[in-house]
């Protein structure tokens, strides 16, 4: 098991615990990366070593240059609290029976004055490093920190120590001298103002102020996962910058109730110019105003528990990207806890600024025919530089004669910044679409409006509803028919803010030979639950398009707006999914050909059937997150099951391709099956994609897929690959000789244990056996849920 590596010129420094009972003990090798030849491999053996076996936390550094010795070797109980006794420090010379020499005297000292007290911290990692090009020891640890109008406050620090090594070699000595102290604040906290002492390993209680530490964002608690864990926290170096912390956090219960470990990752450039310049991603990044992020995760819950189709839309503003969500105020009903909406109560809605730590409350007075339908579609547009939320269609029950009814016609909400109310307007013009539910829209920043499918009333049919003494009808009502829709509606948004109005553009209305399911047909079949997303010129620039186009997935064709109320019975759900047909494939429609066509995508995590999921685009990829997903059940037939994947259409190459990204798939907000789980928006200045479930909001890193050559990622893997985390794929195009060659540690931090991959990675890029076909690049692929897997794949061209 490799304790510790560092690769040094054409050097690979290697330490190694031995777990055979009949060879127990530690090893050491240094391989020549050119010819792939050990130059030195020698045991440690127990008893002079006996320190070098017993205690965890190994690192390794070589002070001398491309490889040659001296090499220092450090080791820690996890704790710590007296530099004599709790950590060794090793000279590893080559020489004699073992090649190693010590324990080595040390000292540690700081400018800073120690005070009374101390002992309160607990280290989860430590690294010797070149920060900046000089050895480093950092010390990660949780810890506590002292205010002046709150005292013991829980806090991670990450200590920086210089090191030296002085004397001769059999008579050396180690010296530490702490150059800088970096703290993450509580969750409640914006600033330092006020620190007067925090606790470090090695020298305990320091005298400090804010001016004496740099502040790191709130990335989540940072813990061990286990006592037995001392790999959730690696550190690693960032050539000619500085360092960079991968490893979990807990998420804060005040921002998701549901609490999991989930990835961060920290990048501190200390050769920034004024100052040094910290970036952290993290689920819990944003999190440091309690109290608005409950307001909004109230209001996200109301979104997402009524099923009315409510959705997460990002809106740019002057002060930064914002999310934004508008819902239907949901009450209990007197003598229970079953939800149902608040018909004379306003839309509720909150702006979110996750870079700002704020939340802005919205409220929406109604129009008077306005009747809180299920089943909406909406989207977020711009009209003379004001953004204007649009919502079309769902459907609701009429009170008069308990039909359901088809909400009909466009409103619009001018969002206006300084406004808490806002108001809404209903919108007029040629282009109004008649009452549709559960279809989809998609907005162009340009007020370019495009509509979908959806279900409409086909016709009436009379249904009985009171019965005389022998049980025959006496009376009966007109019930609506509904019918799955295959037009495809384009409209442009014009007017002004306080008068919008939609002209029409233009409406592709499928022939009665084309409104079918089958795979023959040139056009997608009509369909409701779906998403119609636009994706700009820039996005699809790969495959050869000149202009924007609609992307369309999923929905089935389903007639029955109550489907999902039906979901919860297994044996009803398999009853009403019999007959009904789910499309897999991804359709593109061509905004200046005006043509579809199916996209023959690859990849092997095509996404199953998908009903009332969201999907947001960032730069070429368009990911599809959540909503109710069709499996399968042996006994009863056909079912559904509440999603929390997030698939990944990747347009970087000519042939999109799809695949899946790890987020956390633990905050499902509970087992109602109604709950659609369907939010998404992505906010790439800041680097995160946000997504909508029923305990608020989640935030993670945006999944990337980098393409680039071997030498051009490996060779300074921590830089090329810093805003990666879980989920995320690098392609890596095969080189001419057939092997990689790993210039630096390969680290990525884990859940429950550190993956790391060092030395040489072989990619195979041709074979002559016949049961093996020929290759042309490598995927590295990342998963995680609750642990890290780390895989070397082949695939074909």
């Amino acid at each position: 098991m490799i304790d510790a590596s560092v690769v040094s010129g054409d050097q690979l420094l290697v330490t190694f615990l031995q777990l055979d009972p009949t060879n127990f003990g530690r090893s050491f090798f240094s391989m020549n990366l050119n010819n792939q030849e050990v130059d030195y491999n020698f045991n440690v053996a127990y008893g002079a070593g006996e320190k070098v076996l017993d205690w965890p936390l190994l690192s390794l550094m070589t002070l001398g240059k491309d490889g040659d010795f001296p090499h220092i070797l450090l080791q820690s109980k996890r704790l710590l609290s007296k530099p004599d006794n709790d950590t060794a420090w090793f000279e590893i010379t080559g020489k004699g029976e073992i090649g190693v020499d010590g324990p080595l005297p040390f000292t540690a000292s700081t400018a800073h004055w120690t005070l009374p007290g101390g002992g309160r911290s607990k280290v989860l990692s430590l690294k010797l490093l070149r920060v900046l090009d000089k050895p480093t020891l950092l010390i990660w640890a949780v810890t506590k920190a002292d205010f002046a109008d709150s005292r013991g406050q829980t806090v991670n620090a990450v200590s920086l120590w210089d090191v030296s090594m002085n004397g001769v070699m059999g008579k050396r000595n180690v010296s530490l001298r702490l150059s800088r102290i970096a703290m993450t604040l509580p969750s409640n906290m914006t600033s330092a103002a006020g620190l007067q002492s925090i606790d470090l390993p090695l020298v305990g209680k320091l005298s400090v102020g804010a001016k004496d530490v740099m502040v790191m964002p709130y990335i989540g608690n940072v813990d061990l996962v286990s006592e037995l864990d001392y790999t959730n926290v690696d550190m690693q170096q960032w050539p000619g910058k500085g360092f960079i912390i991968r490893g979990s956090s807990m998420t804060d219960p005040h921002c998701q109730p549901i609490v999991t470990w989930q990835p961060f990752v920290v990048a501190v450039n200390l050769a920034a110019s004024a100052k040094p310049a910290i970036r952290a991603l993290s689920n819990s990044t944003f999190c440091s105003s309690r109290l608005a992020q409950l307001r909004a995760a109230a209001i996200v819950g109301d979104a997402a528990a009524m099923e009315t189709g409510a959705k997460l839309h990002r809106v740019d503003s002057s002060q930064g990207p914002l999310l934004m969500i508008l819902s239907s105020e949901r009450k209990t009903r007197p003598g229970g806890q079953l939800l149902q909406l608040d018909i004379h109560a306003p839309l509720r809605g909150a702006l979110v600024d996750l870079d700002g730590h704020s939340v802005q409350n919205l409220s929406v007075p109604l129009l008077g025919d306005y009747q809180h339908p299920v089943g909406i579609a909406s989207c977020t547009t711009y009209l003379n530089g004001t953004a204007v939320y649009l919502q079309t269609g769902g459907w609701y029950h009429n009170d008069d004669d308990s039909t359901q009814q088809a909400q009909p016609g466009v409103i619009a909400v001018p969002i206006n910044l300084s406004q808490p109310v806002q108001p809404m307007l209903k919108v007029t013009g040629s282009s109004e679409p008649k009452g549709t539910a559960y279809s989809s829209l998609a907005c162009s920043a340009q007020g370019e409006i495009y509509m979908y499918g959806g279900l409409v009333i086909d016709r009436y049919k009379a249904t009985p509803i009171n019965h005389d003494e022998e049980g025959k009808p006496d009376s009966s009502h007109a019930e609506p028919v509904w019918a799955s829709s295959g037009n495809l509606q384009a409209m442009r948004l014009s007017g002004s803010t306080v008068a919008p109005t939609l002209s029409k553009s233009w409406k592709l209305v499928p022939s009665a030979s084309q409104n079918r399911t089958d795979s023959s047909t040139s056009i997608p079949s009509p369909r409701s639950g779906h998403t119609l997303t636009y994706l700009p010129q820039e996005t699809v620039a790969s495959m050869g398009l000149s202009s924007g186009a609609l992307l369309l997935f999923g929905g089935s064709n389903s007639s029955n707006p109550s489907l999902i109320s039906t979901l919860a019975d297994m044996t009803a759900a398999a009853e009403a999914l019999a007959d009904v047909d789910f499309d897999r494939s991804a359709w593109l429609f061509d905004l200046k050909a005006h043509k579809w066509s199916k996209l023959q995508a690859q990849g092997l995590n095509t996404p199953p059937g998908l009903m009332h999921h969201s999907a947001a685009v960032v730069g070429t990829q368009v990911m599809v997150w959540g909503g109710l997903r069709l499996v399968s059940d042996t006994h009863l037939g056909k079912a559904m099951q509440a999603s929390t994947d997030l698939y990944i259409l990747d347009f970087s190459r000519a042939t999109p391709r799809w695949r899946v990204a790890a987020v956390d798939n633990t905050a499902r907000g509970g087992s109602i099956i109604g709950f659609p789980n369907s939010g998404i928006a992505a906010l790439p200045e800041i680097g995160v994609i946000a997504v909508m479930h029923r305990s608020g909001i989640s935030v993670a890193a945006i999944p990337q897929s980098i393409h680039a050559s071997f030498d051009a990622i490996v060779s300074n893997w921590t830089l090329n690959t810093l805003n990666l985390t879980a989920g995320d794929w690098i392609r890596l195009q095969a080189s001419t000789s057939g092997h990689l060659v790993v210039k630096e540690p390969l680290l990525l931090g884990s859940n429950t244990d550190g993956v790391t991959i060092t030395g040489l990675g072989v990619a195979q890029t041709a074979s002559s056996s016949r049961d093996q076909p020929t290759h042309k690049r490598t995927v590295l692929r990342c998963d995680k849920y609750t642990t890290t897997a780390v895989h070397f794949r082949y695939e074909k061209m």
